[in-house]
């Protein structure tokens, strides 16, 4: 799920669960998981990723507003520069994968067909299927309501 403006929600990352120890090598498995089948899908070169730049992040790593009470991810955007630069043409994009345990955990206990593993390598897929549409300019990262939503129909029957 992408999210263009975060809000305040209430959600602390203290109350909320979050993954543990044992889950973060999972974790890691999907992304790279995720990582090999869009670029096989999408054809992309080992470079793309250095271009089109991201991090994921769990709960226990997101700021407040980077928190969600419903969604299972958010794709944040930030324009960033390298320490001691300072013209425009140094700026980059990087885009952040906002892990939601807590509802992810939550997705896990309701729906015992699911596993971590599967549902993580969905949520990483889609959320990269996002980045590359936004890194080659296929859709634009800031839209109406009505777009952002169709853009999730496009990137859900993609994904």
């Amino acid at each position: 799920m992408i999210t263009f403006q975060f809000e305040q929600n209430g959600c602390g990352a203290m109350q909320l669960r979050h993954f543990q120890g044992s889950e973060k090598p999972i974790i890691q498995k999907a992304v790279l998981i995720a990582e090999e089948a869009t670029s096989d899908f999408f054809k992309l070169s080992p470079s793309h990723w250095r271009r089109a730049r991201y991090d994921i992040l769990t709960l226990e790593q997101l700021r407040q507003e980077e928190i969600s009470p419903s969604a299972l991810a958010q794709l944040a955007k930030y324009i960033c520069m390298l320490p001691g630069r300072e013209l425009k043409s140094a700026q980059f994009d990087l885009y952040r994968i906002c892990l939601q345990d807590h509802n992810i955990l939550q997705t896990l206990e309701k729906e015992s067909t699911l596993g971590l593993l599967p549902l993580l390598i969905y949520i990483v897929t889609h959320e990269l299927v996002h980045i590359v549409r936004f890194s080659h300019f296929q859709q634009l990262f800031e839209v109406s309501a009505a777009e952002r939503e169709a853009e999730e129909q496009r990137v859900h029957a993609l994904t």
